[in-house]
Parts: structure tokens; C-alpha cells; sequence
């Protein structure tokens, strides 16, 4: 994006995401009266969801924020700068069904290898379910995530691959549960 006061190539920024390059300066804009750094921390990033998303104040969400705020963060440098936050922004708001499907595995992928296991489905689940102060938070997830591996594991290898994920987003209701999460 260039140094901490510039402004981005709206007019490039435009190709790589679904906004106008009126919209993307409206956009920076309020990026920048909000974070006159030119970034947002993961403090930061947990206070604008919880304004954003009016989570339960019962509710932690500050660790499925967490895995949220690592999608954004594509450079992974503890920052998300205006080009991360507009480019995911722009899949979350506009993008199509498959490339919310994507960003969806990419968010249960924790470990980025390429494919989901029973534990990262419980582990980003459970992080949901606190968020929203549901009760038996865990126990909660670790039962969904066996019944999308269940229905969803064509090869019964323990493991989901994207492929096996978007197959089975539209037939399998509790992969339209993770899909709902957010």
C-alpha cells in the first residue's frame, strides 16, 4: 500500500476486488479515519467485529476473531493494512458462492495444509460458540464436526478436502452450519 499517509492505486485495487475505485476511496477514507495508522491490530480487529457483528457480550469472541483476523492478514505480519481488508471484504460482501466457499476452507484450514481435520472444524466450531455464549461449547462442535466427516468424508480418510467441502456445502446441513457462522 505504500508508506503510512498514501493512498493506494484505487484504479489497481479495482481489478483485484469487486469494488468501484469510488467505492474503494469512500472506503479508504473510513479506513483511515478509523485506523490513522494505515493498519489494524488483532485488539483492534476484535473490537471492530464485536461492533460489527454485536456478539453476545456474555460471549468471547476473541478467538474465533482470531482466525478471522488470519484471514485477513495475508502477508501474516500481525496487521491488516486497507489492500487485506478491502480484497477480503470484497469476497465477503460480493464475491461468489464458490469464492466464499474458499475463504471459508481457507478459515477452517488452520493449519493451511490444504484440507480440513476433525479437530480444526472443533476448534474454529467451539471458538463460534463462545463467541455466542452457547452453552457446552465444545461438546456442541465436536458433534457437528462428526457429522459433517461422516457425510461429507467421501475417501473415509479422516480428512476433508475442499474439493470433498464444496461438494457437500449445499447437501449436508452441517456444513451450511459452518457456513452460516459468520
Amino acid at each position: 500500500m505504500g508508506g503510512k499517509g498514501s493512498k493506494p492505486d484505487f484504479k489497481e485495487l479495482s481489478k483485484g476486488t469487486k469494488f468501484t475505485t469510488k467505492e474503494l476511496e469512500q472506503w479508504f477514507k473510513k479506513f483511515k479515519a478509523d485506523f490513522p495508522e494505515g493498519k489494524i491490530t488483532k485488539p483492534q480487529f476484535v473490537k471492530l467485529y464485536q461492533k460489527m457483528f454485536e456478539t453476545d457480550s456474555d460471549g468471547d469472541a476473541t478467538e474465533f476473531c482470531g482466525h478471522v483476523f488470519r484471514q485477513y492478514d495475508k502477508d501474516n505480519n500481525g496487521v491488516i493494512d486497507f489492500r487485506e481488508f478491502v480484497t477480503t471484504l470484497s469476497i465477503a460482501s460480493r464475491g461468489t458462492n464458490q469464492e466464499k466457499l474458499h475463504w471459508a476452507f481457507q478459515l477452517y484450514d488452520v493449519d493451511s495444509s490444504g484440507y480440513l481435520t476433525e479437530a480444526e472444524v472443533v476448534q474454529i466450531l467451539s471458538s463460534i460458540y463462545k463467541s455466542r455464549n452457547t452453552p457446552d461449547a465444545k461438546n456442541k462442535a465436536t458433534e457437528i464436526a462428526r457429522e459433517i466427516f461422516a457425510k461429507a468424508d467421501d475417501n473415509k480418510d479422516n480428512k476433508l478436502s475442499e474439493a470433498e467441502f464444496v461438494k457437500h456445502s449445499s447437501s449436508c446441513p452441517a456444513i451450511g452450519e459452518l457456513l452460516q457462522a459468520f
